[in-house]
């Protein structure tokens, strides 16, 4: 009796064990819903594809990689209740999110820094992020609004505004971006009229536009906030008279925002956002996505987010184990080592396994992580089109 007692207790360890996989686990810490619920879901369907990809291709210590999705409600309070329990109930190895880079650094802050757990941004791009004391957690596959912010000024002057007034959201990204702008801009000989910053998804901001225009007379008015808020005061400009530009930035390059209002209304009208010119990696990517999800949007950070569920399914296989370590996120990502792209994970994970040095090339560029987990990737410029988000093809960097 105890020795068929014994073969079943054994029989069923096995099958748990072959049942678990492996047991490697990532999470996301995504916008489904408030100010920038436009841009989570297809930031999560890119990760849903890197995972598949390394699935496909043999999976993570022995076992498929699984992903678990959470809400982050552009809300420092519900992204930190949600990553809690992606933490201590999901008990992920790593995080990919979150988009703002408030929310992120409110969740670096209570709970992912002080797990240990690395969280890799698709999308928070506040300068403030470089200086965290975050003990090597807190990275991400996006480019500094260090950088953005000089080149929208640069682009601004070039295109011969001499005055200008800037609308931003009341946030570490908002603030940061506003603050590189507006100082590159003087700089470069430019006058801001009004530095206007507002809180999110209010019904109207009536008051915050009487600041940026009364009294003064800008040739462009700088939109620097999230697609549910600017759709409210771009509306009410345009609405109250105001006949001057806009410019854009990643916060704004959302479609179905410039639909809305009549995209017509914004026609040759420019904007920054990070983006990689054309590669290989892109070109993969692009075509892996929409044989899989149809067409590929326009909005911002979606090869930012693939990138990041890549590199943590790398540096999982190259410790060894279910969990993202900073020194083997550099070691996956970063020169030298041999290169692989997006169409490259059974060979990647075949290098590591061998135990050789890989160099991951990626969609939002060559993700080449600095001691303060951050990238110099590039920033792409681009326009209002026949009604369309369409890139210029001009891509720049400080």
């Amino acid at each position: 009796m105890m020795k068929k007692l014994l073969i079943l207790v054994t029989s069923a360890l096995f099958v748990l064990t072959a049942c678990s996989g492996g047991g490697a686990k990532i999470g996301t810490l995504m916008d489904e819903t408030g100010d920038l619920g436009a841009y989570g879901p297809p930031i999560q369907n890119g990760v849903d594809l890197a995972v598949s990809l390394i699935n496909d291709a043999g999976g993570v210590n022995g076992g498929d990689l699984t992903v678990v999705h959470a809400d982050s409600g552009t809300s420092p309070n519900v992204a930190t209740e949600a990553a809690g329990k992606l933490i201590e109930i999901d008990k992920v190895g790593g995080i990919v999110g979150s988009l703002s880079s408030g929310v992120t650094m409110a969740v670096a802050e209570s709970k992912t820094i002080p797990a240990g757990m690395v969280m890799v941004s698709p999308a928070s791009t506040s300068p403030a992020i470089s200086v965290l004391d975050d003990n090597d957690t807190v990275f991400r596959t996006t480019v500094s609004d260090a950088a953005q912010g000089v080149v929208l000024a640069r682009m601004a002057k070039r295109l011969g505004y001499e005055h200008c007034s800037t609308i931003y959201v009341n946030n570490p990204y908002g603030e940061g971006l506003n603050n590189v702008f507006t100082s590159t801009f003087e700089s470069e000989g430019g006058h801001c009229e009004a530095e206007i910053p507002h809180e999110q998804e209010q019904p109207s901001y009536k008051s915050e536009i009487d600041k940026a225009i009364t009294d003064h007379e800008p040739d462009v008015i700088i939109a620097m906030s999230y697609p549910k808020s600017a759709a409210v005061y771009l509306r009410e400009l345009i609405e109250s008279g105001y006949s001057g530009d806009f410019m854009f930035v990643d916060g704004t390059k959302n479609q179905e925002m410039f639909d809305e209002l009549g995209a017509d209304k914004f026609e040759g009208m420019f904007g920054t956002a990070p983006g990689a010119p054309d590669s290989d990696a892109k070109s993969t990517f692009a075509s892996l996505y929409e044989g899989k999800y149809g067409e590929l949007p326009t909005n911002p950070f979606i090869g930012e987010g693939f990138d990041g569920a890549i590199l943590m399914a790398l540096a999982m296989a190259k410790s060894g184990s279910n969990t993202v370590d900073g020194d083997s996120l550099r070691f996956v990502a970063n020169a030298p080592g041999e290169k692989v792209g997006p169409g490259d994970m059974a060979k990647a994970l075949e290098l590591i396994s061998d135990g050789k040095d890989i160099d991951y090339v990626g969609v939002a560029g060559d993700q080449e992580i600095d001691e303060n987990g951050d990238v110099s990737n590039t920033i792409e410029v681009w326009t209002i089109e026949g009604g369309k988000i369409t890139s210029t093809g001009r891509f720049e960097s400080p």
